[in-house]
């Protein structure tokens, strides 16, 4: 159960960043009718998953935020290829750990359990994770390596009040209440 989790997660947190969708502005609602998040075409985030809005967002393709941001035709330049190169390690990421992940999968499912090799693909799989993560990391410091202080913190601006839109959109969930006599 603990597998499919952590494979699920990397799964999921690659497909997300390679997708670079932009936040939509009504919020995805899954079958239930409940906010579904920030999604990938085609890839539904498993329930509570939230990124942040404006995280997976290419800003300088919006001609509105591009104007008020300023932006020269080679910051856009820059970060049209820095979001490339990021997406192209997230997906050889995400596909390193989920091959650690079969891995250790495959060796769960073994008559008789190789401690050993259980141990190092435990750690291959953590090592492939930990690159996944870092490049994520290299991919949200990427536009503020190429944009100016003004422009980064009017971005920031402009984010936040997408956040604010978005997150006023969405209704309230509502708790789910068990019937009588139901038990966990």
């Amino acid at each position: 159960m603990k597998l499919a989790f952590i494979g699920t997660t990397v799964l999921l947190s690659s497909l997300m960043v390679a997708a670079q969708t932009n936040v939509p502005a009504t919020p995805r609602t899954n079958p239930q009718g409940t906010p579904a998040g920030i999604t990938a075409p085609g890839f539904p985030f498993p329930d509570g998953f939230n990124p942040p809005a404006g995280l997976f967002d290419q800003f300088w393709n919006d001609s509105a935020v591009a104007a008020e941001l300023q932006l020269t035709d080679v910051q856009r330049k820059q970060l049209q290829d820095a979001a490339l190169t990021q997406r192209l390690l997230l997906i050889d990421g995400g596909a390193d750990a989920l091959k650690a992940l079969a891995r250790l999968s495959a060796l769960l499912e073994a008559d008789q359990l190789d401690e050993v090799a259980y141990k190092e693909q435990l750690n291959n799989l953590a090592v492939a994770s930990g690159k996944l993560v870092q490049n994520v990391g290299e991919m949200v410091a990427s536009p503020r390596r190429v944009l100016t202080v003004e422009q980064w913190r009017k971005l920031q601006i402009l984010q936040r009040a997408k956040r604010a839109a978005v997150q006023s959109a969405v209704p309230p969930r509502q708790p789910v209440t068990p019937k009588t006599g139901d038990r966990p």
